[in-house]
């Protein structure tokens, strides 16, 4: 029984880095999802604000 101590070993380093990666990405989604609001913000009022009339269903 001497790989017990190692797999516990093992199994506490996978949880912990688990654990930290956790606090890790959920920042990281907030701000990419942040971000990508913003930038399809921008580009939803550049695009409404030119009048070019081929947004709407009768553009040709």
């Amino acid at each position: 029984m001497v790989g017990v101590p190692l797999v516990c070993c093992v199994l506490v380093a996978a949880v912990v880095l688990l654990d930290a990666a956790w606090y890790v990405a959920v920042p990281v989604v907030f701000a990419v999802s942040g971000g990508f609001e913003w930038a399809w913000d921008r580009y939803a009022n550049r695009r409404s604000a030119q009048p070019n009339g081929t947004d709407g269903p009768e553009g040709h």
